[in-house]
């Protein structure tokens, strides 16, 4: 699809006579519901297409009462253009100020640590979800659409209509992107399997960036700077206010190396590149295991459960967090939700519901005839 921009305006040539025109508001990106409910895009019609290198909305009238009619993927590849071009001005405008960045793994802890540090600081939190499905090659395109598909295909994630998940991660890798050569960079990560992927794939986007480059164990310097605390692997679990203690204590001696570098960038290759599509944390060490890896366990859990409860018919949502509570799992509760559909459809549970998401089913042991 031909685009170009003008200022704040995006336009797209959308077939030979009809422009779609989309206005750039603010430098946060967009999502596929941004687009479809913005008020800020106007259709124009032109003679040819060859009218479209000159065209400008404000010396043209917007076509009244005809809605933008695209198919999904299409609307896709407009909000991919938009970003582009978003981060493309984001780039342009970007302050000459050292101002720190700090990744986290999840959005959740770039909430907490942003609240914690209150300092002049940009936090990214990745939100990625790399303990499962292909990971390879996330930097091209075609590795983000093939991840992208998995998900859809396979995982219930109950916001990928107004936000995709591969518009959500190409948003991120924009982010990285904009990163300030001169900035300093902090990686935080806790002993659990996702801080330790997102920082992995951290280092292996950031390349050969001059940045210089801290890794903040949290789970590490907990035990430095308060030993009487209770042991975590998350950094979300660790309370507000220690998170700035921690970072008080950090200098320079938690800069990496390059030879660091390289062997984060090594074993992120090396993870990618494994057939396994599902990777757990086990003697500090990321190990690639099959899908089916905790089917087993689910199965053992739902076995305690109807013994104690005396039911039958347990909701999906249950399972999956009694599972996590006494496994002690660090895990995705939407993976457990995936393989319990796969042991139904494979034949070892039965469903009474509709598998829409983990609230609308219950599961049953299928008894053996």
């Amino acid at each position: 699809m031909k685009s170009r921009t003008n200022g704040s305006y995006v336009y797209f040539l959308i077939d030979d006579h009809l422009i779609y025109s989309y206005k750039i508001e603010s430098h946060t990106y967009i999502t596929l519901h941004d687009l479809k409910t913005t008020n800020h895009s106007a259709l124009y019609e032109i003679k040819n297409k060859q009218a479209f290198q000159d065209f400008e909305h404000e010396s043209s009238e917007a076509v009244v009462g005809t809605g933008l009619l695209l198919d999904e993927e299409s609307l896709k590849e407009l909000v991919t253009h938009i970003n582009k071009a978003i981060k493309k001005q984001k780039k342009r405008e970007a302050e000459k100020e050292k101002k720190a960045i700090h990744l986290v793994a999840s959005q959740h802890i770039a909430s907490r640590l942003a609240m914690d540090l209150n300092e002049n600081i940009e936090v990214i939190g990745l939100d990625a979800a790399f303990m499962y499905g292909p990971i390879r090659q996330l930097e091209e395109y075609y590795g983000q659409r093939e991840r992208s598909e998995w998900i859809f295909e396979n995982i219930n994630r109950e916001f990928e209509d107004k936000n995709p998940y591969m518009i959500a991660l190409a948003n991120k890798i924009n982010s990285l992107d904009e990163i300030n050569d001169e900035s300093p960079i902090y990686i935080w990560c806790g002993n659990n399997i996702e801080e330790q992927l997102a920082l992995r794939f951290f280092i292996f986007m950031l390349g050969r960036r001059p940045n210089s480059i801290s890794i903040i164990n949290t789970s590490e310097a907990l035990e430095k700077i308060a030993p009487t605390e209770k042991l975590v692997v998350n950094t979300a679990e660790i309370k507000s206010g220690i998170l700035q203690s921690i970072f008080e204590h950090i200098d320079s001696s938690y800069v990496i190396t390059t030879n660091q570098k390289l062997r984060l960038e090594m074993e992120w290759l090396s993870i990618t590149n494994a057939d396994e599509l599902l990777r757990i944390w086990e003697n500090q060490e990321i190990i690639p295991v099959n899908l089916g890896y905790y089917d087993q366990t689910i199965v053992k859990v739902w076995k305690r459960m109807n013994a104690k409860d005396k039911i039958d018919y347990i909701m999906t949502s249950q399972l999956i967090w009694r599972t996590i509570e006494e496994e002690n799992l660090f895990i995705d509760p939407d993976f457990l939700e995936y393989r319990i559909r796969h042991l139904v459809y494979s034949g070892v549970f039965e469903m009474k519901g509709i598998p829409k998401n983990m609230r609308r089913y219950f599961v049953c042991l299928k008894k053996e005839e």
